[in-house]
């Protein structure tokens, strides 16, 4: 969500509070990393959010004794439920005691609906649900005994983490997770604007790495929303997204899954075809973008020199090297933390509008991490004239991902291979008397036709 957008929401709509990370993650000295819930705004007015909470697009039910969901068993859920959980008097939702059940009840919904805000603005219009012309909502089920969670056709629903033993721990409701449900909403998104493979041949092995890469970047880039957790990540890195030095301070900020997949130094030829495996290179390479873009703001306002980014990027192999580096973030951070900040949150834009755009335009037949490249340059081009394609470029090759390897747009054509030569060979008349101009086809040309 734009700045200025989330700007003017804080005056239109309506307010719930939410936890930007789990709560029982905990500082080294063994408190809350996250003490107290951030209060966010949606975008439905105070009165557009009915009790539930429920709007136009999704609702809350509370369901009581429910089985998960199954092959047999499907939306809607009509059983018995917990009453739905009210507004205040003004309409707004952060009246909420966070030790109580309608808490984690309002979370999942304003979790959602925030998500959802962010990217529709990203993108520039409505997303559709994929499940449209069965459902007209999505129904969000937050806390059924389960030691699970899933997302599946018109629905969300959500239990709880595992205890050590497998048994379900209540410490631990996935309704409250943002990361979580904020890539569960992912995987929605990308069935509603790239869609899925049409032909039984496609075995999809690059598509489901896509598919877990956007699920995870979609939470990535909703999370950086919270301002609480971006003034921590850059407190905590003074700017240094991309050394060891600031991975392992990254690392000490949260253990959700989401933000350990996006400092990652996994290469093509590191992982295998399992979609999650599979994801891991192409979310780092894309969000390996963002900081250089983040970086490269830095450097234009000069608020730190091209030696210390190139620096940093190049990621020199002392000890004593990463020491210099970091120490030198830190003389340039302070003074310039809100500058800093804004930078980030620009380079975080970008790339929400860069995704956007990307997955608006691409095919999900045959897809490759090849096409998906060439899709996000062609994205830089629209955003910004190209401004950033030698990022994009650099971050990629990094991770073993190029526009056009052994892809037949590397073929060369000559003359001869078109049959345009100087001296081709006669060419019999056709049954009107009168010669092609052009030969038909021939050599390889004719397999590709067959």
């Amino acid at each position: 969500m734009s700045l200025e957008l989330d700007r003017r929401l804080a005056e239109t709509g309506t307010r719930f509070r939410i936890f930007p990370q789990p709560r029982f993650l905990t500082k080294a000295d063994g408190s809350p990393l996250f003490p107290e819930p951030e209060t966010v705004v949606v975008a439905p007015e105070p009165g557009a959010v009915t009790a539930g909470p429920a709007d136009d697009r999704m609702f809350v039910v509370d369901a009581v004794g429910k089985l998960p969901y199954n092959q047999f068993f499907r939306p809607p859920y009509t059983g018995a439920a917990n009453p739905p959980v009210q507004p205040g008097p003004d309409g707004h939702f952060d009246h909420l005691d966070p030790a109580t059940r309608d808490f984690s009840a309002a979370t999942m919904y304003a979790t959602v609906r925030r998500v959802l805000d962010i990217w529709q603005d990203y993108f520039g219009r409505t997303i559709e649900w994929h499940f449209s012309t069965a459902f007209a909502k999505l129904e969000l089920i937050p806390l059924i005994e389960w030691n699970n969670a899933q997302s599946g056709f018109g629905f969300l629903e959500f239990g709880f983490g595992r205890t050590p033993t497998g048994t379900i721990d209540h410490s631990r409701p996935f309704c409250e997770n943002f990361d979580v449900l904020a890539h569960e909403l992912g995987h929605s998104i990308i069935f509603a604007e790239v869609g899925v493979p049409a032909s039984p041949l496609d075995e999809g092995i690059d598509y489901g790495g896509m598919h877990e890469s956007s699920g995870d970047l979609v939470a990535i880039v909703a999370s950086l929303h919270f301002h609480s957790l971006v003034d921590m990540l850059l407190e905590n890195t003074k700017g240094n997204l991309l050394t060891i030095n600031g991975l392992d301070r990254v690392g000490e900020l949260s253990d959700t899954r989401q933000i350990r997949i996006a400092f990652n130094a996994l290469r093509m030829s590191d992982v295998d075809d399992e979609p999650h495996n599979r994801s891991l290179p192409l979310t780092g390479a894309v969000f390996d973008t963002m900081v250089e873009v983040f970086q490269q703001d830095l450097v234009d306002k000069k608020l730190i020199s091209e030696d210390l980014r190139t620096r940093s990027t190049n990621l020199p192999g002392t000890a004593q090297d990463l020491e210099q580096i970091q120490d030198d973030f830190a003389a340039a951070y302070a003074g310039n933390e809100a500058a800093f900040k804004e930078s980030l949150l620009l380079a975080r834009d970008y790339l929400g509008r860069l995704l956007a755009t990307c997955w608006s335009a691409m095919s999900p037949d045959f897809l490759t991490y090849h096409g998906v490249l060439r899709a996000l340059l062609d994205a830089d081009r629209q955003l910004t004239g190209g401004v950033h394609a030698a990022i994009i470029r650099a971050c990629f090759a990094w991770r073993e991902i190029a526009p056009v390897p052994t892809s037949m747009l590397l073929r060369q054509h000559t003359l001869t291979s078109c049959g345009l030569d100087s001296a081709p060979a006669p060419v019999a008349a056709g049954a009107d008397g009168y010669a092609p101009m052009i030969p038909a086809p021939r050599g390889s040309y004719q397999n590709l036709r067959r």
